[in-house]
């Protein structure tokens, strides 16, 4: 049997992004289609190499980057994860003679390696496992972890040692590796312990001490006995079976036995009695723990003891799970010696601007009682006025909510622009007429044979980018156009740097260009509404991750046109594939032949359109605020009906 990596007929079918139908007619109509060299009858698999040579072959596939084909050996050799953490330490420990079972796939790996640079191929490994199937679930977003590691950080000096007891990506352990001495974590699967030793020390400071273990933190502590300076996490939510019974009489529950219900408490606890005296505790919590009656002998507790200090509310889509509007829990490990009189609350309206919550933290720790209140955004509540019946621990229940005094003039000016917008609508709608046989009929073409022919150029970036970020170093950097960019209908936001701006992975975008998302409903305004046609603002931009750029030929395929026929939901689905995360292959998106003069009519049709429908988009939205905020005002007693 070959030892080279292997593919099913469905993992093939993935890979020249047709149906598994497709694959079963090659191997019939083909004589020379690679012969299975292992697996069974009923399910054969390929070697990879033989595979992709004959696809290729064929013209069934394009050349694909070295990334990509990386990735696909990952896929093709057996468990991901474990394949995946097998690369990692290869490329950590910098060998160069790999052997035994998987020696193709390290092997590819350090050639990859010697060009690109290990840190960088095994990240960009990582956030392909961290899109897949195989992925232990979400990660979270930079600015959650950006925050998490600033929190935690006012008013301490950089070092120490730091734990995160529930892993599953290393993401908040990431965000002190420049800093720490020690990194402590545990994950419940091997290999994803191994895999996040691996990201953390290819990022991690020279001479940082590392170590990740496996298994369930809470049944099977990993680091007993160990004390740390600060304790990270977004713990497993809502979990039954956390081990309430067979814990019922562990020394950890200090604060109380967490009902069955309230795993969320069992992992604060945990994280408390890993801290050291005075250390910090932060931990993401769904809002339901801040006030479900089940919990409140502990949460009453915590505040009673002086270790629970803060509560600052995020809004939703911060971090897993993203649909909940999630809370951060800052709690330190008391000593006896004084007894906190306050605990802070915060709330944040966006993620990636958090400095009012920072410095609310920063302020409260210097002088707790005396506090600036700052209705709707902070305030340091008496621990009396907590410890009721309910000690309801959420924040916007403990902030005074703010009051718009210029509600009025707000709603004036959005009514004016909604007026406005409205009258400008009849002029923008298109002008069509019924088509001369119905339906029209057309020949059709798929993209790829075009390419085929010059007619349009495809062009697909690299899946991974660096952007500058407040702890990526200063340097030169270009615009870079983002799927963001697309829902949102706005021009490059993001930033690439300079040196990795090379035309291969990151084409430079040209007026004229057709940008398209490669994850259908990827954008928050759709598959339709993400489709664009690059102009001034998009010119000399390069193209962010998942995004294809279709570059037509002028005199021969009018961008619109090409456009316009890209926009419709429908094409796009009969070209994708996937099941968890749905992608769009751009090659099989087939595209009506019609001389270019009719193109053009259609082109300019399509045009006008899309200025109809955002033009429209745009009104509804201010129709939606001019309503809120009349309402508000009403309810607020700072509008009144008129005068009849």
């Amino acid at each position: 049997m070959s030892t080279s990596p292997q593919v099913t007929a469905a993992e093939i079918a993935r890979i020249a992004g047709v149906g598994r139908a497709a694959v079963s007619n090659w191997r019939r109509r083909f004589d020379d289609f690679p012969q299975p060299v292992g697996g069974s009858d009923a399910s054969p698999t390929f070697a990879l190499g033989h595979v992709e040579s004959w696809l290729r072959a064929q013209g069934k596939i394009a050349e694909v980057a070295p990334e990509e084909h990386l990735w696909r050996l990952v896929v093709a050799t057996g468990d991901v994860g474990e394949r995946l953490a097998d690369v990692g330490e290869h490329l950590l420990d910098g060998a160069s003679a790999p052997d035994g079972a998987h020696a193709a796939l390290l092997g590819a790996a350090s050639e990859l390696a010697a060009t690109r640079g290990a840190a960088t191929v095994f990240a960009d490994l990582y956030t392909r496992f961290a899109e897949s199937a195989a992925s232990p679930g979400s990660a979270t977003p930079a600015a959650a972890v950006a925050l998490i590691a600033e929190l935690a950080g006012v008013d301490r000096a950089p070092g120490g040692s730091v734990l995160n007891p529930a892993t599953t990506h290393g993401d908040l352990l990431l965000g002190f590796a420049r800093t720490a001495d020690t990194l402590r974590g545990q994950a419940e699967a091997p290999a994803i312990a191994r895999l996040v030793r691996v990201r953390l020390a290819f990022a991690a400071a020279p001479g940082a001490d590392i170590a990740i273990a496996g298994g369930d933190a809470l049944r099977a502590d990993a680091w007993p006995g160990e004390q740390f300076d600060t304790v990270v996490g977004n713990p497993p939510f809502n979990d039954r079976n956390w081990g309430h019974d067979e814990l019922a009489y562990d020394p950890r529950w200090e604060y109380g036995l967490p009902p069955r219900t309230e795993s969320e408490l069992a992992w604060v606890q945990h994280a408390l009695g890993h801290t050291r005296v005075g250390g910090r505790v932060l931990l993401l919590m769904p809002p339901a723990v801040a006030a479900r009656g089940s919990g409140r002998r502990i949460r009453a507790e915590l505040l009673r003891r002086g270790a629970l200090r803060a509560v600052v509310g995020l809004p939703a889509g911060a971090a897993p799970p993203f649909g909940v509007a999630l809370h951060v829990w800052i709690l330190e490990r008391p000593s006896g010696a004084v007894m906190p009189s306050h605990v802070l609350f915060a709330e944040i309206d966006d993620i990636a601007a958090p400095q009012t919550a920072v410095q609310a933290w920063r302020d409260f720790l210097a002088a707790p009682a005396d506090l600036a209140e700052i209705p709707g955004r902070r305030r340091a509540v008496p621990l009396i006025e907590l410890l009721d019946d309910n000690v309801d621990l959420t924040p916007s229940h403990n902030l005074p909510q703010p009051t718009d005094v210029n509600v009025a003039e707000r709603v004036d000016e959005t009514r004016e622009r909604l007026l406005g917008a409205l009258a400008r609508l009849p002029h923008l709608v298109p002008e069509v007429r019924a088509a001369d046989t119905v339906p029209a009929t057309w020949r059709s073409v798929a993209l790829a044979d075009l390419a085929r022919t010059g007619a349009v150029v495809l062009h697909r970036s690299a899946s991974r980018s660096t952007r500058t970020d407040p702890e990526t170093p200063v340097g030169p950097t270009v615009a870079m156009l983002t799927i963001a960019d697309l829902a949102a209908v706005a021009p490059p936001t993001g930033r690439l740097a300079a040196s990795e701006a090379d035309e291969a992975q990151h084409p430079r975008i040209r007026a004229g260009d057709v940008i398209v998302p490669t994850l259908l409903g990827s954008a928050e305004g759709g598959w339709a509404g993400a489709v664009r046609v690059a102009g001034h603002a998009e010119r000399d931009a390069v193209l962010g991750p998942n995004l294809h750029l279709l570059r037509p030929d002028p005199g021969t395929l009018d961008p619109w046109f090409l456009a316009g026929f890209l926009t419709d939901p429908a094409h796009a689905r009969q070209a994708t594939y996937g099941s968890s995360i749905v992608r769009v292959d751009v090659r099989r998106i087939e595209i009506p032949l019609l001389p270019l003069e009719r193109q053009r009519a259609y082109g300019e049709t399509f045009r006008a359109l899309r200025a109809f429908v955002t033009d429209l988009r745009a009104a509804a939205i201010l129709g939606e605020d001019l309503g809120r905020g009349i309402l508000e005002g009403l309810t607020a007693g700072l509008l009144q009906p008129p005068a009849h």
